[in-house]
């Protein structure tokens, strides 16, 4: 019997969006869908009555003041960049039992952090750091949980590859209208709840999706700031190769995507979205974007979080130091995955992303 991945991303998806997944894409794994089925369908009640109860006051919430967004691909220093801010008190973000319980974190809120306090343990397998509950995640985990909507759902439902087709819902000004319109309405519940449950804190959010939704989500939340961060691209390919595999391993359903599939899904989504991303940042005044780079901002970090929040006239700088403090205390021994670059993978990236090492000097390596 296949074995069940009791942290599995979909085991807190509403009942109703596990069932059009369920129905729209092959599953071999049956042992993990009659599991998702079983939870999905136990969560189910108190969840409905959760909506129903707290629709209204949420529905009447404005997600006001930013949100701040970090962008950039994924393995790019988005997750060391928002863990860091987030120690500012005067933001609210997207935690493990609002993301991947979003449906049941108000009524089963204390019932759920303590199961995810220990199933969540190692359960990030890409890197060497830990989910914790005091930590936030991508709000697009959460927004998978109501919508079909949702790159994550490539993971899943990889399909041999064709699960790439999750990939276009990032691309949501490109969708017809209907999809859009059911994508602003689920993005906009998720931070909508997320803001009511914060008491109408700005929030700070990171989906490494969102870089290539820059220009639609400045249009959803005119006030919206965006942090870019950027970092080496054959580290970050390689990285997100590594992550891509092991995540799917994990949460795969049906076929995982061969390697080989998985590298150039890799590379042709970084060329799309920073491609598209350039011309969106470039629309931006500068009083709404920063540029980071990963590299620089490791080595000094207070620093360029000192120039975030002067650049994008966000205030409290100051009041937050300490708590900046103590989380960098606190990764000081961390371990950085390290990877060997293959010939055949370096002339991918450098045939395709040429565009990207002009734009930020990094150097090509050619031989």
């Amino acid at each position: 019997m296949a074995k069940i991945n009791l942290s599995h991303n979909l085991l807190g998806c509403r009942f109703d969006n596990w069932l059009r997944l369920k129905r729209t894409n092959p599953i071999t794994n049956k042992t993990q869908q009659r599991f998702i089925t079983v939870v999905t369908f136990v969560l189910g009640l108190p969840a409905l009555l959760e909506w129903l109860i707290f629709y209204i006051p949420i529905h009447r919430t404005k997600v006001k003041e930013g949100p701040v967004y970090i962008v950039g691909y994924w393995r790019s220093g988005t997750t060391f960049l928002q863990n860091l801010l987030t120690r500012d008190p005067q933001f609210g973000w997207f935690d493990p039992v609002k993301t991947i319980t979003f449906n049941n974190c108000i009524l089963l809120k204390h019932m759920l952090a303590s199961i995810q306090k220990r199933l969540l343990k190692n359960a990030r397998p890409m890197d060497n750091m830990n989910y914790e509950l005091d930590l936030p995640m991508e709000e697009v985990f959460a927004q998978a949980t109501i919508s079909t909507q949702a790159i994550s759902h490539m993971l899943v439902f990889p399909d041999g590859g064709r699960g790439a087709k999750y990939i276009e819902t990032a691309f949501i000004d490109e969708q017809d209208e209907k999809r859009q319109r059911e994508w602003r309405k689920a993005y906009d519940y998720i931070l909508k709840k997320v803001t009511w449950l914060d008491k109408g804190k700005p929030l700070l959010l990171k989906s490494p999706e969102n870089t290539c939704r820059i220009g639609e989500l400045k249009r959803c939340y005119p006030d919206a700031k965006f942090i870019n961060i950027y970092r080496n691209p054959y580290k970050v390919i390689m990285s997100t190769i590594n992550m891509f595999t092991k995540e799917m391993d994990l949460l795969c359903l049906n076929t995982p995507a061969p390697r080989e599939v998985i590298e150039d899904i890799s590379i042709s989504l970084f060329e799309r979205i920073y491609k598209k991303a350039f011309v969106e940042l470039d629309r931006m005044s500068a009083e709404d974007r920063i540029d980071i780079k990963y590299e620089d901002f490791c080595k000094e970090p207070l620093t360029y979080v000192k120039n975030i929040y002067d650049q994008l006239g966000i205030g409290g700088f100051e009041e937050a130091k300490p708590y900046f403090e103590a989380y960098l205390e606190s990764q000081k021994d961390y371990q950085k995955n390290v990877f060997s670059l293959d010939p055949v993978l370096r002339d991918k990236i450098n045939s395709r992303l040429g565009f990207y090492f002009e734009q930020y000097g990094y150097e090509m390596i050619t031989e």
